[in-house]
């Protein structure tokens, strides 16, 4: 996932990574979510046991690092 974190961190180039702790709660918000897809799947990648939001998209390990980013869904800010 190393260009997917490239570009996230062009894409959040002013955002701040947020601590562990908060990475974790956010990940087992996550893992409880219906829209959470085992395997990130786009029309040109296709990556085994890398987790994906179905709604937004975004690898979610990608997406729980940021301080910046939210759920679609509004469980985790």
């Amino acid at each position: 996932m190393w260009l997917t974190r490239l570009f996230g961190a062009v894409k959040n180039f002013d955002s701040d990574i947020v601590s562990k702790e908060i990475q974790q709660q956010r990940l087992s918000i996550c893992n409880q979510c219906p829209f959470k897809r085992a395997d990130f799947k786009t029309l040109l990648v296709n990556k085994k046991g890398v987790a994906q939001c179905k709604i937004c998209k975004c690898s979610l390990t990608d997406k729980v690092l940021w301080s910046d980013e939210k759920c679609p869904k509004n469980k985790w800010t």
